[in-house]
């Protein structure tokens, strides 16, 4: 009987004992460590900006490298594809042009022609002349210089400049020859034309 009181005594008290330090013990303290304290996460959301910000400016500078040559690309193309159309402009302008020309000195009368004052001088003399022959398409002119002068022809008598005879030109005809040159230029090449009428009286 004294040792079965002793056990329950005893039980109780280790419970007790137990209990105490079951409830008065406390948890131990967590040590943060010390990298943990200089943690900032804000700083890799910065690098990430001034990253993104990065490549968003180098694809803009290379979309706009790539525009720049493409759009250089299709000017030269543009240019390419115009100039043989300027080229058969100005070649249809300058025909026209000598059109007139050749109308000019048709419809002069012989005797303008033969003046002193005349458009056509006696040759070597020549009268050189900057016209302008024509407009290009954004009101651009096309320019160009005539030069013009007269030849006798040999069949002529002395008087008038040839050689004739009574014998080789029995009727005294007088037989010139009316000459315009057209000079221009298309790009940087030089062109001329030109264009003869052959007056008689």
């Amino acid at each position: 009987m004294q040792a079965e009181g002793r056990l329950q005594h005893a039980l109780p008290q280790r419970r007790n004992d137990g209990g105490q330090q079951d409830h008065g013990s406390e948890c131990p303290s967590v040590k943060t460590p010390p990298h943990a304290q200089s943690f900032n996460p804000s700083r890799p959301i910065r690098k990430a900006r001034s990253r993104s910000r990065g490549y968003v400016l180098l694809e803009a500078m290379l979309a706009l490298s790539i525009l720049t040559t493409l759009g250089l690309t299709l000017l030269k193309l543009s240019l390419n594809i115009l100039a043989p159309r300027q080229w058969i402009l100005q070649q249809a302008v300058t025909d026209a042009y000598m059109t007139y020309e050749r109308a000019y000195a048709e419809r002069i009368p012989f005797e303008n022609l033969l003046a002193s004052d005349s458009p056509w001088p006696t040759f070597p003399t020549t009268s050189t002349t900057v016209v302008e022959i024509g407009r290009l398409p954004g009101n651009t002119a096309i320019t160009g210089t005539v030069t013009r002068t007269r030849m006798a022809d040999t069949g002529n008598y002395p008087i008038d400049g040839g050689s004739g005879t009574l014998a080789s030109n029995p009727a005294a005809m007088k037989v010139w020859k009316a000459q315009s040159i057209l000079t221009y230029k298309v790009g940087t090449r030089n062109y001329a034309k030109s264009r003869t009428v052959l007056r008689s009286q």
